[in-house]
């Protein structure tokens, strides 16, 4: 058997494992386990790996929600109500069988989603010593003061709380199982850098103070906003790159040969996300006024510029004194990395949050090239949907422009968190590449169609 029929064949069986399924609503109102990563397309799907012009299509994010998936089967979640026998529950959501096929997957699924962002490392690691390790450093935190795009648009926008919601629900990923990762390295043997990073680890979880646990900050920021708590309530809306860089995180955490590309990588991530805290704070105040509970970027407004010296007083440079200059190139690929990582997140979720605010020019641009598109139709790929009541789509992206078209009944159309369409018969909406967006039939039955454009300008006379 080959390598690309094994990994086909190990992906057809994670898509029989219940938590792994399309669930019935796209927001999980009470499950910790539940990981939706719509299975029935697996046999449709050339997972090939990933490159820098292919990052964002539909077999990359779907490869990183599986990746995100089961690189989690070693931290413990546990609803925050009891339902049923928990002890069966864990039994049947962690268990031997998922462990050994995770074992398998895993690997090959780093490697489709990070090869082409390791490769472009591989030229990295050479030449370096302290002295340009730090001026490196130096130069890439400089500009951390600028309002990212992304806080720039929910900002100017009229219907900021819309936009605001999916960005705060990016940070869920990381924020509700905060430092597990970190966790992992805080095994084992080595000295004083072990104690150091022992101590961030201690103040990310409150000193054992569960109410100053930074999880719990978070938890305070969502509740006070009208979001859910709990891990993964938001599942179906993360966005690829977020699930990219929580998956690039995983990887350096887990093989102690990646420690010291991991030391460049936190102590990068800590001296540049408390401006960004600082900012985001702002933000959601002039958003929500008094009614955001923002204590928890306002305490990595202070924490992390402590943790920022730690990182590079207490971890680089003893690191370096003790090793020499054989760990400088790892510690330079970790900053590289997660630099790279916050560009493209950065650049997917303003993407996203664009698609989200012009929803109505989508449909008015939908209309205006209509008749060209079905004047074109003999020559374009054409899905036909006939689906019954409350029957969902489970937000996903196209690796093209899509034109949606409802012939009968009413679809409820996603065009993001709380940002719908609701489409009646002729009704239509463009819908652009590598762009999150869902489906839900609100009538006894519906009929529309899905047609591939490739490019909507085609068709059009202006571009929005």
């Amino acid at each position: 058997m080959t390598v690309k029929d094994r990994f086909n064949e190990n992906l057809a069986l994670l898509g029989t494992f219940p938590q792994f399924r399309d669930n019935e609503d796209w927001v999980e109102e009470t499950s910790v386990w539940f990981r939706m990563v719509r299975p029935q397309t697996f046999k449709h799907t050339h997972f090939e790996p990933t490159r820098a012009d292919n990052i964002f299509n539909y077999p990359a994010f779907t490869m990183n929600r599986i990746l995100t998936a089961l690189n989690e089967q070693d931290f413990l979640f546990l609803p925050e109500q009891h339902d049923g026998n928990i002890v069966e529950q864990l039994k049947a959501v962690y268990s031997d069988e998922l462990r050994q096929l995770s074992a398998e997957l895993v690997p090959e699924l780093e490697r489709r989603c990070l090869g082409f962002l390791m490769d472009e490392l591989a030229t990295f690691g050479t030449g370096w010593n302290s002295a340009t390790l730090f001026d490196y450093f130096d130069s890439a935190i400089q500009d951390n003061d600028e309002l990212p795009a992304s806080l720039a648009l929910v900002r100017e926008w009229p219907d900021r709380k819309e936009l605001a919601e999916t960005l705060v629900i990016q940070h869920a990923l990381d924020f509700l199982p905060e430092s597990s990762h970190m966790i992992r390295h805080g095994k084992g043997d080595y000295g004083a850098l072990q104690s150091a990073l022992f101590r961030i680890i201690i103040d990310e979880f409150g000193y054992g103070n569960h109410a100053t646990k930074h999880s719990s900050l978070f938890k305070a920021t969502l509740a006070s906003i009208g979001l859910k708590t709990h891990s993964h309530a938001y599942w179906s809306f993360y966005l690829n790159s977020t699930l990219l860089m929580n998956n690039y995180f995983h990887y350096i955490s887990r093989r102690p040969e990646c420690f010291f590309q991991y030391l460049g990588a936190i102590s990068y991530a800590e001296n540049t996300f408390g401006p960004y805290c600082r900012q985001m704070a702002g933000l959601l105040r002039e958003v929500y006024g008094e009614q955001a509970d923002v204590r928890y970027y306002q305490e990595h407004v202070h924490i992390d510029k402590h943790h920022g010296r730690m990182g590079i007083d207490e971890l680089l440079k003893p690191a370096i004194a003790q090793f020499g200059n054989d760990v400088v190139a790892e510690m330079a690929k970790g900053v590289e990395m997660t630099r790279r990582l916050q560009q493209i997140a950065e650049q997917d979720l303003s993407s996203q949050l664009t698609w989200m605010a012009q929803q109505q020019d989508h449909r008015d641009l939908a209309h205006k090239i209509k008749p060209s598109v079905f004047g074109d139709i003999e020559n374009l790929p054409v899905m036909l949907l006939d689906e019954p009541y409350h029957e969902l789509s489970v937000p996903h992206v196209h690796d093209g422009d899509e034109f949606c078209v409802v012939d009968q009944g009413l679809l409820r159309f996603c065009h993001g968190f709380n940002c719908y369409s609701d489409l009646g018969p002729g009704e239509c909406v463009v819908i652009r590449k590598n762009r999150l967006h869902g489906a839900l039939v609100l009538s006894e039955s519906c009929n529309y169609r899905i047609l591939s454009i490739g490019d909507y300008a085609r068709y059009a006379d202006h571009h929005i």
